[in-house]
């Protein structure tokens, strides 16, 4: 079940519009031949072709090395393509040189997480939420990362927050569930009857894991 953890952003380079840069060394704007290597690396990464993308970014991040854009990029390419060492490292890059972005911290999470630093995972994403409480991925994540740390009250105050952000989401309530078996089964087995209910069009594999936990819950028997 490790595959809900949500994914990497990209920022700008996949989202779409301009591709002007989100990180800039003086806070204004970025030389342009490093727009250049960003915008070619954007069309690469469109393509598929991430270590071609990651070669330009590299070269990037040595030809201008006050921008912080090309490190973020790359570090996404190495992400996407399990180097996980090489994209921490580039995150935390940013997050010291720049530290007032919450997709620097979020992504530090998601690899993190990836890497089984589950802490220091849920720590990332606590970074995120001050700068942006309002994204429901980081607070999912970080619920799984203190799941993960086996911390279920923390995980469970994680889960809440992004269940009131996205109240449709009946991932999350699976994972609440998960959480609220550990400290208390009346309350698990409540989630896990709601869980049902509202994803019955939902993956079939994590409907019948669900009413396994109620079946086993309803006997008084530990899932």
């Amino acid at each position: 079940m490790s595959s809900a953890l949500r994914r990497l952003r990209a920022g700008p380079l996949l989202i779409g519009g301009t591709a002007a840069l989100i990180f800039s060394g003086a806070g204004g704007a970025s030389p342009a031949g490093c727009a250049d290597d960003v915008a070619a690396a954007k069309e690469s990464v469109a393509a598929g072709r991430l270590e071609e993308a990651a070669a330009v970014l590299k070269t990037a991040c040595r030809d201008h090395a006050a921008e912080l854009a090309p490190h973020f990029y790359l570090a996404y390419c190495y992400g996407v393509t399990g180097r996980l060492e090489e994209a921490r490292g580039e995150y935390e890059i940013c997050a010291r040189r720049d530290p007032d972005r919450p997709e620097v911290y979020y992504n530090l999470g998601v690899i993190l997480n990836e890497l089984g630093l589950y802490q220091p995972a849920a720590y990332a994403f606590e970074e995120a939420l001050l700068l942006d409480p309002g994204c429901v991925d980081a607070n999912f994540n970080c619920g799984l990362s203190y799941y993960y740390a086996r911390k279920p009250v923390q995980a469970i105050k994680f889960y809440r927050e992004a269940r009131a952000l996205a109240p449709e989401d009946a991932t999350i309530l699976y994972w609440l569930a998960l959480a609220y078996e550990e400290i208390d089964r009346r309350v698990a087995l409540s989630i896990w009857e709601d869980y049902v209910h509202q994803a019955a069009a939902a993956d079939a594999s994590y409907v019948k894991s669900a009413r396994d936990h109620i079946s086993a819950l309803r006997v008084g028997k530990k899932p």
